[in-house]
């Protein structure tokens, strides 16, 4: 059988190594405090620990020790709730934190002082524990899907280790107390805090180092200054897609870019070419759908991918994108600066080898809207013969401009 103090003992030595590990991860971050509060949540819990080593756990705590020591349990779990809305990025209520840590042994002392049994005060303490316990468990429940972290389930399986154990401590108080006051449980309920208890530490530092490769990721798919996806973000989404349901699918690929750039920065300067980047990236996001791919393509060039269409629905799109970016000019500061663009349109499949044949072509449908005169749509040209009735060829696209019916950018047939 395992001693008691033995294990009391190992479990001070576990919660002292990761208050070190928390406060060492502070210092070198100290915009992360939230390890901060971790820690102070595993500092309270250390006293407490220490105030009980060496006593019998089949012995209840007199009123004031138990006031103190169950103080500190509430205000480890109250900090352990601090801490993950601050790393959620939560606001934290003072008021109910304060009460979930003094209630659990302001409770205990008041009650055993004016004579209430014991076995309803430690039920009394079990279930304010209980309530803090849960709002951990719902705060990591209630982080939206796309915010998830595979991570915070071992942080919650801790969680709802401790809140099982309370909530089953008082059933046993009321229905089985030769349970609860044998020797034996006392060795149990020690073990099974310190399972839980490595899991909810080691997750923490699992969820932040998640947390971190994730946002890394995401700035080196991103464009810093549009916030768009780069190529290499687009390219990533891309083969996500390739590998689902959507590889096989009807894509469209617009490949739009802003008409006279140099000569916008040229008399503007950087600050002007900065603002146009921006605000066209901005008139992009607002007419394209939520499923459709954005992506900075490079310099003053955007590249969109229009999932499930085909080449008159993407003509249609693209002319919605050139009238959106010519629509008003964009300001700067008192200066209003007038912006075009010409998109080049081609058609594809998801796959990676079809998406690079489409963005090619598309770039060659763009050289075409320039050479016409700019502030154009071109749809690309058919680069396989196409069946056709006897003399009938296939002649180029005219351009779609704010003046051209939009249905005469598909390339006709002409007997």
């Amino acid at each position: 059988m395992l001693d008691f103090s033995t294990l009391q003992v190992a479990s001070i030595s576990s919660r002292l190594a990761f208050i070190v590990v928390f406060l060492v991860t502070l210092s070198r971050h100290p915009s992360e405090f939230y390890f901060g509060i971790w820690a102070s949540a595993l500092g309270c819990s250390l006293i407490a620990s220490f105030m009980m080593l060496g006593d019998p756990s089949t012995v209840p705590l007199q009123p004031f020790k138990g006031a103190v020591v169950y103080a500190l349990y509430g205000a480890s779990l109250s900090a352990s709730w601090i801490g993950l809305r601050l790393f959620y990025e939560r606001p934290v209520s003072v008021p109910p934190a304060i009460v979930l840590a003094v209630g659990p042994g302001v409770l205990y002392g008041l009650m055993l002082q004016v004579g209430i049994a014991i076995p309803w005060g430690l039920s009394t303490v079990f279930v304010l524990i209980a309530v803090s316990t849960g709002l951990c468990i719902l705060e990591i429940l209630r982080t939206p899907a796309q915010s998830r972290l595979w991570t915070q389930y071992i942080v919650l399986l801790g969680f709802l280790g401790y809140f099982s154990a309370f909530v089953l401590s008082v059933v046993i108080i009321h229905f089985a107390s030769e349970h609860f006051a044998s020797p034996d449980s006392g060795v149990y309920s020690l073990l099974f805090d310190q399972w839980c208890g490595v899991f909810i530490q080691i997750g923490y530092l699992a969820m932040v180092s998640e947390r971190a490769h994730l946002r890394l990721s995401h700035l080196a798919d991103t464009d810093p200054l549009t916030g768009l996806a780069n190529r290499r973000g687009l390219r990533a989404a891309m083969s996500r897609r390739a590998a689902g349901d959507r590889g096989t699918a009807g894509c469209a690929v617009l490949l739009a870019d802003i008409d006279r750039f140099k000569s916008i920065n040229d008399t503007h300067g950087h600050e002007g070419g900065d603002a146009v980047l921006v605000g066209v990236a901005e008139r992009l996001r607002s007419v394209m759908r939520k499923d459709d791919l954005i992506a900075r393509w490079g310099g003053e060039e955007f590249l969109v991918v229009v999932d499930r269409t085909d080449d008159a629905q993407a003509v249609l799109v693209a002319e919605r994108l050139r009238a959106a970016v010519a629509g008003q000019p964009i300001l700067l500061g008192g200066t209003s600066i007038a912006v075009t663009a010409s998109v080049g349109v081609s058609v594809g499949t998801m796959g990676e080898v079809q998406i690079d044949a489409a963005v090619a072509r598309a770039d060659a449908a763009l050289y075409a809207a320039k050479n016409g005169g700019r502030n154009q749509v071109r749809l690309e040209l058919p680069t396989v013969p196409q069946p056709a009735a006897a003399g009938a060829t296939w002649i180029p696209a005219p351009p779609v401009g704010p003046s051209q019916p939009i249905a005469t950018a598909i390339a006709i047939r002409e007997a």
